[in-house]
């Protein structure tokens, strides 16, 4: 897997434009310092090492970044902060680098996990996936708590990638895997009579086959009159899903393109290439952030006597959220009104925020800036307004949205009445405090080149 244009390696993933010396830096052309964040103090052990970077022990400046890196992308927001508070060129050009990798390694590597346990149940392998990555993974087992007698098998992970390791843990319970809610949760539920035989895995995605179905025709007019007859030609349209992990989100996809398609016979059923063929990118799901995609590709058949499409290998862009940077912060909505603010990117027209019922409604504007080709119209930014808006308490917990009840989209204006509750996907109220900031966030993305490969899948 690789990112699909330099820049983005670069610039998104780190914060390689910072300028060292320079009383401030910019991530993008964004201030690091400036960017409107929950005020939270940084790890006293993440501060110590951070300032080990700038021993004059080279020894010990090398063990600091070592240690740093070791402690996992967790202490990322640290080490922003740390950046932009820093005075010290040293140390600085040290977190640049180290904050690049670990943004890197985030995005474009799977988390990984290790463990060798007999006689264990299912939901005890679960957890001790949930202690190893941080994910959070929601298990059914249609009853209160473990039910006597339930099975237990026997695991051997070994830097196993999480999706393979979820995906033996399930085939081997019979579980259910679904990560269809645009959270961050990975829900796996007992007594499932399914599964997915055909299943590649690329970095953080797994690529799950989902359907082949074929098309033949035949011509029936101009005929060769010295009767050669005309191939009669087969189409066959292979489609997939992707599930990202949890700590990748997913905005968008590019077309997938076939790079090896071979059958049984060993034919081909790579397509000839169309010189003409639209190729510019689209979002599927309108942008939204979520942790599933879907693609498909087109095949010719090569042999009516093929039954196996033996290997496929293909490549695609995924558009991944890199990061997310508070832009507009609207504070103690509750007793604001008719309030006008400007951003880098957008222009927010606050009207107010009611309560009722311990339900937050705000009704708002968010206008983009800068000009806007009429030709070509953003609908993709536009439709994912609603979802870079955040209520929070004094203690920095969120509010629940999902979805406005009203909204006006003209592609460059989105006038919305949106909805906030304690209430999460589960039906439970969450503990939180009264609303001190409505935050109105910038998406930061990259697309990745991911390659897939699939064997053995019968052909109809």
């Amino acid at each position: 897997m690789r990112t699909a244009a330099g820049w983005a390696m670069i610039g998104i993933l780190g914060a390689g434009l910072l300028a060292f010396g320079a009383k401030e830096r910019t991530l993008f052309g964004i201030p690091v310092t400036a960017a409107p964040v929950a005020e939270k103090p940084i790890d006293p052990e993440i501060a110590k090492l951070v300032a080990a970077l700038g021993s004059e022990n080279y020894r010990e400046r090398e063990k600091a970044g070592q240690t740093l890196e070791a402690k996992g992308e967790k202490f990322l927001p640290d080490l922003r902060r740390a950046l932009g508070a820093t005075e010290s060129p040293e140390i600085a050009r040290r977190l640049t680098v180290l904050i690049r990798r670990m943004d890197y390694d985030r995005l474009v590597a799977p988390k990984r996990v290790t463990f060798a346990k007999k006689d264990i149940t299912a939901k005890a392998a679960l957890e001790e996936i949930t202690r190893q990555t941080g994910y959070r993974i929601e298990f059914n087992n249609n009853g209160p708590g473990v039910a006597a007698g339930e099975p237990k098998y026997s695991f051997d992970f070994d830097k196993t990638p999480f999706w393979l390791a979820i995906d033996k843990i399930a085939e081997q319970a019979s579980l259910g895997v679904y990560t269809d809610y645009d959270d961050e949760v990975v829900r796996v539920n007992s007594y499932q009579d399914s599964h997915n035989p055909y299943v590649c895995y690329a970095g953080p995605f797994r690529f799950i086959a989902t359907g082949i179905n074929s098309n033949r025709s035949v011509q029936l007019s101009g005929l060769s009159k010295r009767g050669i007859q005309n191939r009669t030609s087969e189409n066959v349209g292979f489609s997939f899903q992707i599930n990202s992990e949890p700590k990748n989100p997913i905005l968008g996809t590019l077309p997938a393109e076939v790079t090896v398609a071979t059958d049984d016979t060993g034919g081909s059923l790579v397509p000839p290439k169309n010189p003409n063929e639209y190729r510019s990118s689209y979002y599927n799901q309108g942008s939204y952030r979520g942790h599933n995609a879907y693609g498909n590709l087109n095949l010719v058949r090569g042999s009516k006597d093929a039954t196996t499409i033996k290997t496929l290998k293909g490549k695609m862009g995924i558009v991944l959220l890199a990061g997310i940077v508070p832009e507009i912060v609207i504070n103690d909505p509750m007793k604001t009104k008719a309030k006008t603010v400007a951003g880098r990117n957008v222009e927010v027209s606050f009207d107010s925020m009611t309560e009722a019922n311990g339900q937050y409604t705000t009704t708002l504007t968010v206008k983009k800036l800068g000009q806007v080709d009429p030709n070509n119209i953003d609908y993709n930014w536009s439709n994912t307004v609603w979802q870079k808006l955040e209520l929070v308490d004094a203690a920095g917990k969120k509010y629940h949205s999902y979805g406005p009840n009203q909204i006006n989209n003209n592609g460059v204006s989105v006038q919305l009445t949106i909805p906030f509750g304690k209430t999460n996907r589960r039906g439970e109220a969450e503990k939180l405090g009264p609303p001190v900031k409505l935050i109105i966030n910038e998406w930061l993305q990259i697309t990745n080149d991911v390659t897939f490969e699939f064997k053995d899948l019968p052909l109809p």
